[in-house]
């Protein structure tokens, strides 16, 4: 995570999450024999497809509204930030984040082509290499059914007890050759967490208060923890949603600001003899 109100692909439009529901499972019960053999990961995330409405229900959404709030835990103590997410199909994000004390609103998009940042402190921003795939990424309405087109490599290593739960632990190697496991509930099918290296170290990023929203199970709650060297995790972040709502977004929100579409000009402009 490059900076502290931009999420990596846990904040996808139609993000991971239940809580007790009836499942396709890999046999009746929803779980594996002891002596059974992994699911391949393309079975795992099948399942997780099912698990969160299916294919169908997905589908029949075109945008999505998310509004909350962020807390940012700093060893001074935790801010708490308002922000609204605005996300369409297939390639379309919006992260709007108000600052403190009037400070403005820290802005991060995709709009189909250009990954690009707008900081009252900073400036606007466009990123390039593989921060631009990372950002599309995030962007991709429909990442639960494409997700295995993201990685050159997938596959199931092991059930591991995962924040107290047994999970089907998937190692990935994304298409920009980054490392990016998942983990799935093995009982419900359902994404638990992600895992991957950022800037402080080993990051988890982690699913819970799961609800139901026009036929797609989403997640309320995404925790980001942070590994220290001693083995131990702290919170750095909370990603709580007060409301999320599908079909509602007006596509010139996908806009990027007047100083991100200056900055591209200029980028794009003949240089001066």
């Amino acid at each position: 995570m490059k900076h502290p109100v931009r999420f990596s692909r846990a904040s996808a439009a139609l993000p991971c999450v239940a809580s007790a529901v009836l499942l396709l499972g890999f046999c009746c019960s929803g779980l594996l024999a002891a002596d059974s053999p992994l699911p391949k990961a393309t079975e795992v995330v099948e399942r997780y497809d099912q698990a969160l409405g299916g294919r169908d229900a997905i589908l029949r959404h075109t945008s999505s509204t998310m509004r909350g709030t962020l807390e940012v835990h700093e060893a001074l103590g935790t801010i708490t930030l308002p922000f609204v997410y605005y996300a369409g199909a297939p390639y379309l994000r919006v992260e709007r984040v108000t600052l403190p004390n009037g400070a403005g609103e820290n802005l991060n998009g995709f709009d189909g082509t250009t990954a690009w940042g707008s900081d009252p402190r900073t400036g606007p921003q466009v990123f390039s290499g593989d921060d631009l795939q990372s950002t599309k990424r995030d962007a991709d309405f429909y990442y639960p059914l494409d997700e295995l087109t993201w990685f050159r490599s997938m596959e199931t290593v092991g059930i591991e007890d995962f924040e107290g739960r047994p999970c089907y632990h998937l190692h990935g190697i994304n298409n920009w050759g980054k490392s990016n496991d998942h983990y799935y509930d093995r009982e419900t099918g359902l994404l638990t967490a992600y895992e991957f290296q950022a800037g402080p170290g080993l990051v988890h990023e982690i699913f819970s208060d799961y609800t139901k929203v026009d036929g797609v199970l989403v997640s309320m709650k995404q925790t980001v923890k942070v590994k220290a060297k001693d083995g131990s995790w702290t919170v750095i972040q909370v990603i709580s949603y007060t409301s999320y709502t599908f079909n509602d977004v007006d596509p010139a929100v996908f806009t990027p600001p007047q100083s991100v579409r200056d900055l591209l000009a200029r980028s794009k402009a003949p240089a001066t003899p």
